[in-house]
């Protein structure tokens, strides 16, 4: 059914009319201005720790070290990495004390990057090797945590709303990154020490003025929607080519014209992508936009071997505009998937993000080799150029694209019937169910509250504004209410309640489907 994230879970009575992406909060002027700046914090360490490599200019020489001029693929890696561990454990970090340890992290990774680079910069000396790769790759675990915890409030808002904030807050990201690579290394080591606290500060500030999305279980999830593994290998593909662009940007001496081409670039990337985003949700959602994508990334990739290093420059800057469109789309369309199926933003936020960041990892990786190699990293290069074109023709070519598309709102399946011959309950029986269900599975005063209310087909807002608690304290009763009756979602819980018989306590257990 088409819901919002404030109707998840409700009764068929309360369905909205409207299209599920265009369920939930419209959003006023203030919470756009808000909600895009602490974003763009996120995009700027970002883009500082993948397009701009500090420990590399703080070596003797302008490239640094072999194993100092890797440390952006650490960053993806342990974004891709947080991603991954969010994904699985989802349900737990839907809670409130998971919400605190994504808070925690998202705030710790900043410390330890920062100390590194700070002890770098006042003593002079080049940083352990290994040193430095733990900490670009802790910066990638904390990244991976802002990240979903802002996925997660973007739900709660419509999409024309969502996409406007995922593309004003890229572009002051971009700007924010082009004034803090003029900075000196000791007060830009404070910038994400800064940017991380600052953005989860004004998260939990605005959390405070929207309704939360529904609590929906890992199981659930998975039954409702799975991204499918030719699009996610065709995801790591296309990461693989924005990585190998984004190696061959941060292998030039750094200047003026570069960061400023890399920060325009990004604007002209995330500019390009607003009136598509708002315009159709059809078209845009995730699958189809990789073929609208696959012309310029064949556009950046071909001349490379037949030009000069200027042409070949400004061919990666096409390149690194393309990957803003395809993440910056990406990320849109995973938040229309969460409403269209009703599924945890934390499950499908991450594993849809994932494959795009494996595979910048593995580009970046594969160019700075191919560059690190001498005289023929030339020829090298125009080698992976061209087979990365002839991979991406054939999946472009072979890829079904239409699984994930919002062509109509997924019809909800009705709850199972009752078993024959036995009546409908009126509601005395059904709270002696509920009682005696709470009562054999042990519940807390408090969870057998929230029981009550989710029997009776309330929604997480309602109960929030009932029992005066907040909304992941919700999530958090509702996760341990789930896992002591042994089910996964608000339906296995209706029929949880009407198969329970009053006069045999051996049938108070769950019938198996």
């Amino acid at each position: 059914m088409p819901i919002g994230y404030e109707t998840w879970g409700e009764s068929s009575m309360e369905k909205s009319t409207r299209p599920s992406y265009e369920q939930g909060e419209r959003g006023t002027t203030a919470q756009l201005v808000s909600i895009s700046v602490g974003f763009s914090l996120f995009w700027l360490i970002f883009f500082l720790a993948v397009l701009y490599d500090p420990f590399a200019r703080l070596q003797s020489g302008e490239t640094g070290t072999f194993w100092h001029g890797p440390l952006p693929a650490a960053v993806v890696i342990g974004l891709a990495f947080a991603d991954v561990i969010i994904f699985f454990w989802c349900d737990r970090f839907a809670t409130e004390e998971g919400h605190k340890t994504l808070r925690y992290f998202g705030c710790a990774f900043s410390v330890f990057p920062t100390g590194v680079l700070l002890v770098c910069s006042l003593s002079g000396v080049s940083v352990f090797a290994p040193v430095a790769v733990a900490a670009w790759f802790v910066a990638g675990l904390g990244l991976g945590c802002l990240l979903a915890l802002w996925s997660e409030f973007l739900v709660c808002f419509a999409k024309a709303f969502v996409s406007k904030v995922i593309v004003i807050s890229a572009m002051l990201g971009a700007a924010l990154y082009f004034c803090a690579t003029y900075l000196s290394t000791a007060v830009e080591a404070l910038v994400p020490l800064l940017a991380a606290p600052a953005s989860l500060l004004l998260l939990k500030l605005l959390e405070q003025d929207v309704a939360s999305v529904a609590y929906v279980s890992r199981a659930e999830s998975l039954e409702r929607h799975r991204l499918t593994k030719p699009i996610d290998a065709l995801n790591t593909l296309y990461g693989c080519v924005f990585g190998l662009a984004i190696c061959t940007l941060l292998l030039q001496p750094p200047s003026f014209r570069l960061y400023a081409g890399i920060a325009f670039a990004i604007m002209c990337g995330a500019a390009l992508m607003l009136p598509y985003l708002e315009k159709n949700a059809d078209k845009m959602m995730h699958g189809k936009v990789q073929r609208l994508i696959f012309p310029f990334l064949v556009l950046g990739l071909l001349p490379i071997p037949f030009v000069d290093t200027s042409l070949r420059l400004l061919c990666m800057l096409v390149i690194l505009a393309a990957y803003l469109c395809l993440t910056l789309v990406n990320l849109d369309s995973l938040l229309c998937l969460v409403k269209r199926y009703r599924v945890a933003p934390f499950y499908l936020v991450g594993r849809g993000h994932a494959p795009i960041v494996v595979g910048v990892g593995i580009g970046y990786l594969a160019g700075y080799a191919a560059a690190y190699v001498g005289v023929e990293s030339d020829d090298l290069f125009a080698f992976i150029s061209l087979g990365l074109v002839v991979l991406l023709t054939i999946f472009v070519t072979v890829i079904n694209f239409d699984k994930d598309q919002l062509e109509s709102e997924r019809i909800e399946k009705p709850l199972p019937p009752m078993p024959p011959g036995q009546p409908q309950p009126t509601r005395a029986t059904w709270r002696e169910r509920c009682n005696k269900i709470a009562k054999e599975s042990n519940l807390s005063a408090r969870e057998i509250e929230v029981f009550n209310l989710l029997a009776k087909g309330r929604g997480s807002v309602y109960i929030q504004e009932k029992l005066c608690i907040s909304q992941h304290t919700v999530k958090t009763h509702t996760y341990h209410i789930y896992k002591k009756l042994g089910i996964n979602s608000r339906e296995e819980l209706l029929t949880l309640i009407e198969q329970t018989r009053l006069e045999d306590p051996e049938n108070t257990k769950r019938v198996p489907n």
